[in-house]
């Protein structure tokens, strides 16, 4: 069994002992899901069309690029590569993610059967997308440099990738951000007097904040790229849970 596995298994169990106080919460009604949906399909459009745009960086240009333009506020990021950060923040991307996934469990777990965890899971793949076509469509758009591409230390052929013109804004920052407020958000709206719930929010703003530190310290984004993902994602995450909510 690997070590995912048994994290998942272990989340499930405590999330099964809370199940007896969690409540009926949300509802899926057409005009809820037909503006995400056709918002998705208008972006994802989009992003088609912009995509294949975006492409590598020449050796000329390369030697062309002028870090003196960059603000102050982002010129920390500059002359940093450091891959361990990087995989760091992959780390804090996918627990945040397992975490967000055991949380559409609980109405399951709550009543007994798989129907009741659909609006939840419904809205897991909603936050998730939003926020991934978001972030992608704004990077096929903006493309930013990364900050390692001003790095002549880095590997000359991640620097020539299309990838190192998506700086703006930072994915991991906005995917983690929006899974951890997501999870803290569900949380609160099934468990309304907890006295954990002080604790859930300070994890679901720790774990994003951490992982753009961990994407500056690579080399792979500017203080503006991650603060705004983190806005984003935390927006989406809280968002799409309290758009769900019975009234």
């Amino acid at each position: 069994m690997s070590q995912g596995t048994r994290s998942f298994g272990v989340l499930a169990l405590i999330l099964w002992g809370l199940g007896a106080w969690a409540q009926p919460t949300y509802l899926l009604r057409p005009h809820r899901e037909v503006p995400i949906g056709l918002s998705l399909a208008g972006m994802g459009a989009f992003n088609l069309w912009a995509a294949p745009a975006v492409t590598g960086f020449t050796l000329a240009e390369l030697d062309a690029l002028e870090p003196t333009h960059i603000p102050a506020w982002d010129q920390w990021a500059l002359g940093r590569w450091n891959e361990e950060a990087g995989h760091r923040s992959d780390y804090l991307f996918y627990g945040a993610a397992l975490w967000s996934s055991a949380t559409v469990l609980l109405p399951a777990l709550n009543e007994g059967r798989w129907q009741a965890s659909l609006p939840t899971a419904v809205m897991w793949v909603e936050m998730n997308a939003l926020t991934l076509v978001a972030t992608d469509l704004t990077k096929n758009l903006v493309t930013r440099p990364r900050p390692f591409t001003y790095y002549s230390d880095a590997p000359l052929e991640a620097r020539m990738e299309g990838d190192a013109r998506k700086s703006f804004f930072s994915g991991h920052t906005s995917m983690t951000a929006a899974n951890s407020f997501y999870a803290a958000k569900v949380f609160s709206d099934l468990y309304p007097d907890s006295k954990m719930k002080p604790w859930v929010w300070a994890a679901a703003a720790v774990i994003p904040a951490v992982t753009a530190q961990q994407r500056m310290a690579a080399g792979k984004h500017f203080l503006s790229d991650v603060v705004v993902g983190y806005a984003v994602g935390a927006l989406i995450g809280w968002g799409i849970p309290q758009w769900h909510l019975q009234r």
